[in-house]
């Protein structure tokens, strides 16, 4: 954010500069004080308009890095290079986190790993069963987690298996459940499998039923725009960062 300077700031700047350190000093605190104003205002904004089903995971991404008035070697810092910045950290690996997907809208596409589809959480697959909660933790996707299975060794519950009916593919998953012999894979584990729509999904058993825990029947989504920092920062006017200033300023040299 840059701030075209008013009267009363530049003569408070020119007041201070006479003062030894005590202009980097009250700018620092400036800067870091309204770093943290939009801190609390963008982590409301988002507990209002998202639904945060990690509230501690999602809101402990959002980082305020406060300028220190003085370097290392205990010169004064130049006025310019006096500046706080509020940011989202990168996840894992690098990854962009979906915080900023969020606020600048994204594309997500499938990949071989989920057979080209978007995998799409489903309630069945959140802690507590719970629409309200994150995906649970056995339930989340990892390089090659979800298996393909097989029966009699072709492939088994995916589109082009031998079964023509959804009761037939189901009837023989239970049967491989219960100890049927001829499957090959793990079914403690997620699996790709056809729904009784007609429908491929991930799907996993909990508590003897196989229930299906993520949707697979688009090949690109759309995360539409959602800029609750854009709006945040809007919300901070330059002129009560001024007005600060100049209170602090005057607070500073009396």
């Amino acid at each position: 954010m840059s701030i075209k300077l008013n009267l009363q700031t530049k003569k408070a700047i020119g007041q201070l500069g006479r003062r030894g350190n005590l202009l980097q000093i009250v700018a620092a605190e400036t800067v870091n004080e309204a770093a943290r104003d939009l801190d609390e205002d963008y982590k409301k904004r988002l507990e209002r308009k998202q639904r945060l089903r990690n509230r501690k995971f999602t809101l402990g991404a959002v980082k305020v890095n406060e300028s220190n008035p003085i370097r290392r070697s205990g010169e004064p810092r130049q006025l310019s290079k006096i500046n706080a910045v509020v940011g989202v950290r990168k996840m894992k690996g690098g990854r962009k986190h979906y915080l900023a997907k969020l606020e600048e809208g994204d594309i997500n596409r499938g990949n071989s790993k989920t057979l080209g589809k978007v995998p799409v959480p489903l309630t069945a697959g959140r802690t507590s069963l719970n629409i309200e909660k994150p995906v649970a933790a056995s339930n989340r996707l990892r390089k090659g987690q979800t298996q393909t299975l097989r029966g009699g060794g072709k492939p088994f519950g995916i589109p082009g298996d031998r079964f023509k009916s959804p009761g037939g593919r189901f009837a023989a998953l239970y049967k491989y459940k219960r100890g049927a012999s001829g499957l090959t894979g793990d079914l403690s584990k997620p699996f790709f499998f056809i729904d009784n729509s007609k429908k491929l999904g991930i799907f996993k058993f909990i508590k003897g039923r196989a229930h299906k825990i993520r949707s697979l029947e688009k090949t690109t989504t759309k995360t539409p725009k959602s800029p609750n920092f854009k709006n945040s920062v809007n919300n901070i006017k330059p002129g009560d960062i001024q007005r600060e200033f100049v209170k602090k300023a005057e607070r500073a040299i009396k």
